[in-house]
């Protein structure tokens, strides 16, 4: 509006001289007949609409433009359009033209109390990781399933910022609105609503939001948070960002994030102080790249932090080196730092929706899978999802097949697969064109790359007719028979067929046929492969997982039971051997769910060979101890004289503990056998527990009543020991007591 009285030259300077830049034409997001308008908004979109130097700034090009209205006295309603628009911004125009906040009006949202600065207000997030984050974070549930305000009111007061819809007052009643009520709203609204400052704002203010995304009151799954904390870390780290625990919270940590050690300032060149206020629009280079702090490797680290999805700074061979279906590969040079990469390339010079909508999926799919080890990374894309590029892997499976003739070599390239798999398709994505060419050797570890025909997750399907049914579609042979029938209502079952081709490929070295499983003439990959390539989906393996396991199944050796393994350790033990005990020690305590090895072999050891080995671990007698008490009778109904042998074994053992003053260790192995003595009530035992309670005093005694106390029909069956001058009064106590004296009655 008010550009339309304004001439060029005009805004031009009501904008540089209060230090503002235009947006490039090629990054203004903005479409407008009138030329001046268009230059106006390229000024405006330098704002960061966060930032409060910014704002203010800003409004002083505003009041400069106001006092030239009211100066040349331009005609029509402008004034009091623009008053109405400001005062929904809670400003106002003063007399004089000047731009004040109204009483009461929107202040930014305070910072929680546990927020810390963790660099100045400046924006060292790049726009490159902020879109990433982006990305990222569009396919998961940013609020955790709280919802949106639940989520945003932990962050923002929600009632002091403004409404974005006239009908409303405050951001709590649109958002409610149109989250809610109208759900007209797309999921990732947030980050480009500039109240909220994260497409623009400084670093402290997404960085405080994506903390927030981990916290445990509002994502409890722990395994996502894992995800999405290595995923969130590795664009962070590109910028000198680290997300790390700070505190716990009912043994879940909360997280903060820090500047990395020896991290630069982004834009800053070596030897050079920072702008204290740099122009918004302008760009600076930095004179050397700091090292990489991530997992990934210094060439792929170099290459991510210099990434700004411009074509121009890829120099390609001049011929591609691969076909990617729909696309080119070549390889190519990263020219600020002449890292070889590989770009992949739409071939079309204005490539259909379709192209560009596959290949936004596998860089979509790329980015959220991003830090899993076996996942190809994506290292830079233009904005149009046109091209992307790669890190440079020598060889395809298809190039070294030879050394996947060693069992060990073919295992870990399955169990590679069945590892990234297993991170897509419970989210719903399914790969569905698995081959030897689409399977790389990168820094010594396979990763699975070319999610271009990879299917969403339900729901996120952008046109549902892209993929045709009754069409053939994936790689012939590789393909299941299921996606020639209905690509789209493919399951993960469709990926464990392509293994189970890729497996007989490499075993035998011949190339499926359509539909025919290529079975090994003989070995232990031949079932794996029949099982795996049944034409019925119901009958292969369920899930990736369970192919891995049968993998595991076929091609290593039986593991060694607990018990069979007890059993060797025992006839060491009879011919001395200390190192015995410990093993076998340490084998019980890693194994308390087997009552076998517990009640069948443990508790028929001499305990005198293992109570050295018990109580130099004494964490590991503990977990003995409580094990044995409990799983007797789990197995199979206790036979005769196991139980008196079982609560003799652990008196043996208290005996030990409070000779040594272990007193958690007597306290476990008094609670065991006292409850087994409550029920079970036989002569045997209680004559040798009656000797031993005489002998006890001090702590002991007082930790052995204290327990005593919590099993009173056990201690009924001791109340003839009340009158023994011997016995400690503390234990004498407890057996007086009216109750344990009813018991002793009855």
């Amino acid at each position: 509006m008010l550009a339309t009285n304004l001439t060029l030259r005009t805004i031009g300077e009501a904008w540089q001289s209060n230090n503002f830049a235009p947006v490039p034409d090629d990054e203004l997001c903005y479409t407008d007949t009138s030329v001046r308008r268009i230059a106006f908004e390229s000024y405006a979109a330098a704002v960061d609409w966060t930032d409060r130097g910014h704002v203010t700034r800003a409004l002083r090009v505003f009041e400069d433009v106001i006092r030239t209205g009211q100066q040349e006295a331009w005609s029509g309603p402008w004034q009091d359009e623009l008053a109405e628009a400001l005062q929904r911004d809670g400003l106002r125009v003063d007399e004089h033209g000047r731009l004040t906040e109204m009483p009461g009006a929107w202040q930014p949202a305070a910072r929680t109390q546990n927020s810390s600065r963790t660099d100045n207000s400046r924006a060292s997030l790049t726009e490159v990781s902020r879109r990433r984050i982006v990305e990222l974070l569009s396919t998961t549930d940013w609020t955790g399933g709280l919802g949106d305000l639940s989520f945003l009111e932990r962050l923002y007061d929600l009632d002091a910022l403004p409404s974005h819809d006239s009908r409303f007052a405050t951001a709590r009643e649109d958002i409610a609105k149109h989250r809610y009520d109208n759900d007209d709203w797309d999921n990732d609204w947030i980050f480009s609503d500039d109240r909220f400052g994260l497409g623009r704002g400084p670093d402290e203010t997404l960085l405080r939001f994506l903390r927030e995304t981990l916290h445990p009151a509002v994502r409890t799954d722990e395994e996502e948070v894992a995800r999405l904390l290595t995923a969130l870390n590795r664009v962070l780290s590109a910028d000198g960002y680290q997300l790390e625990p700070s505190a716990v919270i009912s043994g879940y940590p909360v997280y903060t994030a820090r500047r990395l050690k020896g991290a630069e300032q982004p834009h800053q060149a070596a030897g050079r102080p920072a702008d204290p206020d740099p122009v918004p629009g302008t760009r600076h280079s930095s004179a050397r790249v700091p090292e990489p702090f991530s997992a990934a490797t210094k060439d792929e680290a170099r290459v991510r932090r210099l990434a700004r999805g411009e074509r121009k700074d890829y120099q390609c061979e001049r011929l591609p080196f691969a076909d990617g279906g729909q696309a080119d590969v070549f390889r190519a040079i990263h020219k600020p730092t002449g890292v070889k990469v590989v770009l992949k390339k739409l071939r079309d010079r204005n490539p259909p929706e379709r192209k560009r909508a596959r290949m936004r999926r596998e860089i979509t799919l790329g980015r959220w899978l991003d830090g899993h080890p076996h996942a190809m990374p994506i290292l830079d894309a233009d904005a149009d999802h046109c091209w992307f590029v790669m890190p440079y892997a020598p060889f395809t499976a298809e190039q070294v097949r030879g050394r996947l003739a060693e069992t060990s070599e073919l295992s870990e390239l399955v169990e590679a697969l069945c590892s990234v798999l297993s991170a897509a398709h419970p989210e719903g994505w399914i790969h569905r064109d698995i081959k030897p060419a689409n399977v790389l050797l990168y820094e010594g570890r396979w990763v699975l790359a070319d999610w271009g025909i990879a299917r969403r997750p339900r729901g996120q399907t952008t046109d549902p007719q892209r993929t045709r049914v009754g069409v053939r579609f994936g790689s012939d042979g590789f393909a299941a028979p299921e996606l020639s029938v209905d690509a789209h209502s493919a399951t993960g079952a469709a990926d464990v067929y392509s293994i189970g081709q890729l497996i007989g490929w490499a075993v035998t070295g011949n190339m499926p046929a359509i539909n025919v499983p290529l079975l090994p003439k003989a070995g232990p990959w031949r079932s794996i492969v029949r099982h795996a390539t049944q034409t019925d989906p119901s009958r292969r393996p369920r899930t990736v997982q369970a192919l891995h396991q049968l993998v595991l199944q076929e091609t290593q050796p039986p593991a060694q039971s607990a018990l069979v393994k007890a059993s060797i350790l025992q006839r060491a033990l009879r011919a001395g051997s200390d190192a015995a005990a410990r093993e076998l020690v340490a084998l019980a305590a890693g194994h308390t769910d087997d009552a076998a090895l517990y009640c069948d072999l443990l508790v028929k050891l001499p305990l005198q060979s293992l109570l050295p080995a018990l109580e130099s671990n004494v964490q590991h007698a503990l977990d003995i101890v409580r094990a044995m008490a409990t799983l007797l009778g789990t197995h199979r109904s206790p036979e005769w004289g196991e139980v008196d042998a079982t609560i003799m074994w652990l008196i043996g053992i208290a005996q030990r503990a409070a000779a040594i003053g272990a007193l958690d260790l007597l306290e476990e192995c008094c609670n065991g056998a006292f409850e087994w003595d409550a029920s079970w009530d036989q002569w045997g035992p209680q004559r040798n527990i009656a000797a031993w309670l005489r002998t006890l005093s001090g702590d002991n005694a007082s930790s052995v009543a204290s327990i005593l106390r919590q099993h009173p029909n056990c201690a009924g069956h001791f109340s003839h020991l009340i009158n023994d001058a011997h016995l400690d009064h503390r234990i004498r106590a407890v057996l007086t007591a009216p109750g344990n004296a009813d018991q002793a009655q009855v």
